[in-house]
């Protein structure tokens, strides 16, 4: 059972309490460092970009490739601390945009902003009940959430099952859902994590070779797993990166695929920003929340600009069409 749920069902995504530590207790130190757009998410780079030009580029690229321009209603699913529900009233026209936190702090945030025809919940999706349909749907990095911590490739796949069959019971005939993840490569969360980068190559090239897998393959295919504990313990708990054949197959006879885009440059470009702006305010974060979780999100970040250069995840970008 949902805290707070009027539903009973089997669904475990991630707690509140583990949504609490990521948004609201580590959001404290991610403020001195997202810039004033507090947008936690990859960006969209073109040459010459800001962090915060970059950021606003993919915002602009999910209101587009949700049709979501001029729309009367909008539902934006993990909305963070509402920036893209600012930009889809003030600069594409949106009637009325509905987001959806389990966040207390980042509904606080957004309600002291008093942004006109934005309604933020403190919501689950799971228990979303809409007024009335929506034109469009986008959601930017909340799936991973939706499997809590299953390592069950079945499990997960029904759970997102679960959140496009609402999707489509939410959205107006031909309506869009934009969608982006991290997302593993296509042979899955542990070949992703300990393989080495040239097996992962070769698994994605028809009729490659065999690879021979060393000692320092081995090595350092434990050190890769080691890593990831400790940024699911520490900065993600109850987070699991979804595939794109996983998200293909759970909306399949609900949603027709429209675009697919794979960009890990993007993700590197981001977390490169942020690096560098979290090193910065390393002694200032300390003083919000303490120098061990300050030195835990720089080493996850370290850690995710090492996976993306081996290409062991990517910045998914995904777009589906109502069927």
């Amino acid at each position: 059972m949902l805290i707070g749920s009027k539903r009973t069902s089997v669904y475990k995504g991630t707690s509140s309490e583990a949504i609490r530590h990521q948004y609201d207790f580590l959001g404290e130190f991610y403020r001195l460092t997202l810039g004033p757009e507090l947008v936690y998410s990859y960006a969209m780079w073109e040459d010459g970009d800001t962090l915060e030009s970059a950021q606003l580029r993919k915002l602009d690229h999910h209101a587009a490739a949700a049709r979501a321009t001029g729309a009367e209603r909008v539902l934006d699913v993990g909305c963070g601390w509402g920036s893209l529900m600012q930009r889809l009233v003030e600069n594409h026209q949106v009637g009325h945009v509905v987001g959806l936190t389990m966040s207390p702090g980042q509904a606080a945030w957004i309600r002291d902003k008093g942004w006109p025809n934005c309604e933020i919940r403190v919501e689950n999706w799971f228990d979303h009940e809409p007024d009335a349909s929506y034109d469009a749907i986008i959601a930017i990095e909340a799936i991973e959430h939706f499997a809590g911590t299953t390592m069950w490739r079945s499990k997960r796949i029904a759970r997102y099952r679960t959140f496009f069959e609402r999707c489509h019971s939410w959205l107006r005939p031909g309506g869009r859902v934009s969608l982006q993840a991290n997302a593993w490569n296509g042979s899955g969360w542990l070949s992703s994590l300990v393989l080495p980068p040239r097996v992962l190559a070769a698994q994605a090239e028809p009729g490659a070779g065999r690879n021979r897998l060393g000692l320092k393959d081995i090595h350092d295919g434990f050190n890769n797993l080691r890593e990831g504990m400790h940024a699911s313990r520490k900065v993600f708990p109850q987070c699991f990166l979804p595939t794109r054949a996983e998200l293909t197959e759970a909306g399949r006879g609900l949603f027709s695929v429209m675009e697919v885009r794979s960009d890990p440059e993007d993700g590197l470009a981001t977390v490169g920003a942020w690096l560098e702006r979290a090193q910065a305010n390393r002694v200032r974060g300390a003083e919000l929340i303490g120098a061990n979780a300050v030195s835990d999100i720089i080493r996850e970040q370290r850690t995710a600009l090492k996976f993306l250069r081996e290409r062991r995840y990517t910045a998914l970008r995904m777009v589906f069409e109502k069927v």
